[in-house]
């Protein structure tokens, strides 16, 4: 009877993890025999994948360039000389100034304005409702966590690089903080310049087409001999493998900047002065032998082959007959040959040395990185950015234009025939005395003789000015932020809830990005999870600042997650205006109307003033309740309604709640002010429901 359906495969990666890396002194040891053939191989197939995403790093460091102002960058071929020199320095060559109005940055800007005002909440579910408590208390572990590595702000970044290039890559390991002098989950942003994979992926999900990614780390020899090195042998060695690098670079930096950042080769860093560490992670399988033995119910991974296997049923049939005992109640061993394939990771030298490698070091049984590409179509990937280019690009050639008809236009132009310059003037007094404010010039008019005239006209109506009108209205179109969300005037006699309605529209261009991203969010935490759960081995006090949570769910109990399972979801959070407007107008009618007492208002709003009015309530009530005990009387309970709350307290409050709710209503969120009504409606329903009953 076979019992691998009932296995618990978490469980199983978790008791098969760990012993499975080689140490750098091992390597050492087995230098003489490491296939650096077997090394190399993989190295090249890495550069094959870092090649085809040549493409990919070409275009986002363009699109860069748009986001950052350098918009005449594109090469283009000379008319006359034929060399090959950019757009801008064309433009000066024919007298022209390359203006830039930088619509781009203010678009991305602006959606980046929108998340940040729309923030979004992981929350860890369990799979049994029985677990609620083990929940959240996951939950504030991984906001404990998030808050260490400023989430918050790798998050904004992240959704800024969306836009950028339409890829997002963070990475979540377990490593060593010396800033706090322990370790702890370590959550990372990577960049494309330093990032490769294999390329034929179609899966929107990504994760499922991948056998083969990593990284390129350009390193100091310190800090490479800090990573790697367990003792001064091995130091000497590193050193000897890294003896290439050039020290006097370091002071010949190109300051901050993309050509610090991009790398050109695979193999060679960028910067001479450092060593070039190449992170591999390659999807790999092999056979093997599972056991379940049911003397002790325990399963594992075996060394043991299935004839020998066999062999020690046998041998327990043996002793169990010998013994008296019936054979079929001998408890045997379940066993079966499986391909299993992992993650195997390997830190190389570009010269195919193996610096460090491990086996399946997470129970999550994958890679650290969590990757999402947008919109992935037919495998190819952009971001908001290239969708505006060409908008961008003619705005800027149209601004141009304007400004070289009105340079080129007649501005005061004097016409002076020759014969109406009187007897001892030349044109220069005849100039000088024209423009004097009171000059005087003598003439004598013959018949038909002209007088001077002056000319000044407009710059000539070509449709210019109709064509700039168009494409700031289409870039507004394809990007979906359009001057309602951006908050410009409406103009006048436009109702504010057409308005709000207005921005509201505009802003489900955006959603798909947004959504997306919130993917990526979710993939992200649910890995950092996994990776909580198999790292906190110890008790922790998890303190997480600004938050409300039970006495229970403050201290991490890695016994009660052991066995649970748990999984993430992002959803929309309560610290934007909005909503913290809804939650306090809520709870001041369930606390005006007696349903709630002051304590449960002060745990759940969002007043500035909760906390401290919260302590003050507490110490009160514990010297109430000593002076009661010391005269012998019995505490008495709090009053569940609030009928003892000061009344200037609760017009403060009140005017706290009405002058957000003002600001609510500027803002012209009809939605919003939907959802507040709907909530206090509702909450007062089932309040009176509740007291006749």
């Amino acid at each position: 009877m076979s019992y691998r359906e009932n296995i618990d495969l978490r469980l199983y990666n978790a008791q098969n993890v760990g012993n499975k890396k080689k140490t750098n002194t091992q390597i050492a040891r087995e230098e003489g025999r490491e296939n650096v053939r077997a090394n190399l191989e993989l190295l090249e197939n890495c550069r094959i994948c870092w090649e085809n995403m040549a493409d990919l790093r070409k275009r986002r460091e363009t699109m860069v360039k748009y986001y950052r102002g350098d918009q005449w960058h594109e090469i283009i071929k000379h008319p006359e000389t034929g060399n090959y020199v950019r757009e801008d320095t064309y433009m000066r060559e024919k007298g022209k100034i390359p203006f830039v109005q930088n619509i781009t940055r203010q678009i991305v800007k602006n959606l980046i304005g929108q998340y940040r005002n729309n923030p979004s909440k992981s929350i860890v579910v369990s799979r049994s409702q029985e677990d609620s408590e083990a929940s959240e208390m996951m939950t504030n572990a991984l906001q404990a966590v998030k808050q260490i590595n400023v989430v918050k702000e790798l998050d904004v970044r992240n959704y800024e690089e969306k836009l950028i290039s339409g890829a997002n890559i963070a990475k979540t390991t377990y490593a060593y903080w010396p800033s706090r002098q322990t370790y702890d989950l370590f959550i990372e942003n990577i960049s494309l310049n330093k990032f490769f994979m294999n390329t034929d992926i179609t899966d929107i999900r990504v994760d499922h087409n991948l056998y083969l990614l990593g990284e390129i780390h350009d390193l100091t020899i310190d800090e490479v001999v800090a990573a790697f090195a367990e003792n001064k042998k091995d130091e000497q060695r590193l050193r000897n493998l890294y003896k290439h690098r050039n020290l006097d670079y370091i002071f010949q930096l190109n300051g901050l900047g993309t050509k610090n950042v991009s790398q050109k080769d695979f193999y060679i860093p960028r910067l001479a002065h450092k060593c070039r560490v190449i992170e591999v992670w390659e999807k790999k399988g092999e056979w093997r032998t599972l056991a379940h033995d049911y003397a002790d119910g325990s399963w594992k991974t075996t060394e043991y082959s299935l004839e020998e296997i066999d062999q020690i049923n046998e041998q327990r049939m043996q002793n169990a007959i010998e013994q008296g005992f019936d054979p079929e109640e001998v408890p045997l061993i379940d066993a079966w040959d499986e391909f299993h394939q992992y993650w195997l990771g390997k830190y190389l030298t570009p010269y195919g040395n193996l610096l460090y490698e491990t086996k399946e070091p997470y129970t999550h049984g994958e890679h650290p990185y969590s990757i999402d590409l947008y919109p992935l179509v037919d495998g190819m990937i952009w971001g908001l950015i290239e969708d505006i280019r060409g908008q961008q690009r003619y705005i800027n050639r149209l601004i141009g234009l304007l400004d070289f008809i009105m340079g080129a236009a007649a501005k005061g132009v004097l016409l002076v025939p020759e014969d109406a310059i009187p007897d001892g003037y030349t044109i220069d007094d005849f100039t000088d005395e024209w423009s004097k404010f009171d000059g005087v010039i003598k003439i004598k008019q013959k018949p038909g003789q002209q007088l001077p005239q002056q000319i000044s006209t407009n710059a000539t109506n070509i449709g210019a000015h109709e064509m700039l009108s168009l494409q700031m209205q289409l870039i507004q179109e394809i990007s979906g932020v359009s001057g309602a969300m951006q908050g410009h005037d409406g103009g006048q006699g436009k109702p504010a809830s057409l308005y709000a309605q207005e921005a509201q529209n505009s802003s489900i261009n955006s959603l798909d990005f947004l959504e997306t991203f919130q993917n990526f969010q979710q993939k992200r935490d649910m890995k950092a999870i996994k990776t909580i759960h198999q790292f906190y081995k110890e008790r922790r006090f998890l303190a997480i600042s600004g938050q409300r949570y039970t006495e229970e769910a403050k201290i991490y109990e890695p016994e009660k997650v052991r066995n649970i399972e748990f999984d993430v979801t992002v959803t929309k959070g309560t610290d934007s205006p909005v909503y913290r407007q809804m939650i306090d107008e809520t709870l001041m009618q369930l606390l005006e109307g007696q349903y709630i007492d002051l304590e449960m208002f002060l745990e759940n709003t969002n007043m500035p003033f909760a906390s401290q009015l919260m302590d003050s309530l507490q110490k009160k009530k514990q010297e109430a309740q000593k002076q009661q005990q010391a005269q012998g009387q019995m505490p008495q309970q709090g009053q569940a309604q609030g009928q003892n709350i000061p009344p200037e307290l609760l017009q403060q409050m009140n005017q706290q709640i009405q002058q957000g709710k003002g600001e609510v209503e500027k803002k012209g969120d009809p939605q919003a002010m939907n959802m507040i009504k709907n909530a206090v409606k509702k909450t007062k329903q089932e309040a009176q429901k509740e007291s006749q009953s």
